[in-house]
């Protein structure tokens, strides 16, 4: 669905991941309270971001991807 290595698009234009992350700090915040201030300061990529998510909240790879996927899409619409 999300491919780190290219731009994810976003409403009429094309932006990083990672800007889409810190654009939506507030809300992956709200999502996923155990990430730290720290976390947040790491992820670059949305597979940082993946990765984060599956280590602190104990999930399976496939399931953190799934989770970060489907949050990405909610933030686009």
């Amino acid at each position: 669905m999300f491919n780190d290595t290219e731009p994810v698009r976003t409403t009429a234009r094309k932006t990083s991941s990672r800007q889409i992350i810190r654009h939506h700090i507030g809300a992956a915040q709200a999502k996923w309270e155990r990430l730290t201030t720290a976390d947040y300061a790491r992820i670059a990529t949305t597979a940082d971001l993946i990765t984060t998510v599956g280590s602190r909240y104990n999930l399976p790879p496939g399931q953190a991807k799934r989770d970060v996927d489907c949050w990405l899409i909610d933030i686009e619409s």
